[in-house]
């Protein structure tokens, strides 16, 4: 099976470099490098991560080097200001969903890390009984001292899963799996975020409509009014983005 080079497919957003596949190419070309034998890190990456890799250098670096995909309209949105094809969103949650299904299709190992014990538990228990053939070969939630580390990653490399999911906020997700990657056998590993929660129950996604009003950042701050302050990442990128844009044209 052939897989597409990643050259020509790479649309920069603000010194981040983003995948301009749709959804369903994206999930084929990772399930390629996966059966390839190829190892994949994903990003995905809102206008909140790119302001985040924009003051942090080393997570910057973190970015550069992987797979990284737009979670996020305002992404969609700032390729089109700037005449780049990125056509559609590619979600986490969604993203992760496509990607056990191709577990459950594969028989693939998977490994859930991160969230709280209640929700990596009952994250755990809805994905092992929606992908019957998958293999939940592992979970842990994300309330680990340092020194607990070197068993979860002994752990996770004995168990050599094809999918490894981590959820413990950015930048630690990537930063802790880019420390550990040459260690964890396994052959794609993707921050998710908060999709454990969605996944399990404890947070629910914005209805359709507001989906496809594109205001399911608005639903959320709305439903959490404490992300007000992530929230206010969204007018910094717009603004950044429009200028950068204004001082390319002068």
């Amino acid at each position: 099976m052939k897989v597409k080079t990643l050259a020509k497919q790479v649309a920069t957003i603000l010194g981040v470099p983003f995948s301009t596949r749709g959804f369903h190419e994206t999930v084929t070309y990772i399930a390629e490098r996966i059966e390839n034998g190829q190892k994949t890190h994903v990003v995905t990456a809102n206008p909140e991560i790119v302001m985040l890799a924009r003051e942090n250098r080393a997570f910057q670096s973190i970015v550069e080097q992987a797979y990284v995909v737009p979670d996020g309209i305002g992404i969609v949105y700032a390729a089109k200001w700037t005449n780049q094809p990125i056509r559609e969103r590619v979600t986490g949650v969604e993203l992760l969903e496509a990607l056990m299904t191709e577990a459950n299709k594969h028989q693939w190992g998977v490994y859930l890390l991160g969230a709280k014990p209640d929700v990596i538990s009952l994250a755990a228990e809805k994905l092992a009984a929606r992908y019957p053939n998958a293999r939940l070969v592992g979970y842990r939630d994300g309330f680990f001292r340092a020194e607990d580390e070197e068993q979860i990653v002994l752990e996770i490399a004995e168990a050599k899963p094809e999918l490894l999911f981590v959820a413990l906020g950015a930048p630690r997700q990537d930063e802790w799996m880019v420390k550990y990657r040459d260690r964890l056998n396994a052959s794609m590993m993707m921050g998710v975020g908060g999709s454990f929660d969605v996944i399990s129950g404890k947070v629910k996604r914005a209805p359709e409509i507001w989906q496809k009003l594109h205001l399911e950042w608005f639903y959320r701050l709305a439903s959490q009014p404490s992300r007000w302050k992530r929230q206010l990442a969204i007018p910094r990128f717009v603004l950044t983005v429009l200028k950068e844009k204004w001082s390319s044209r002068s």
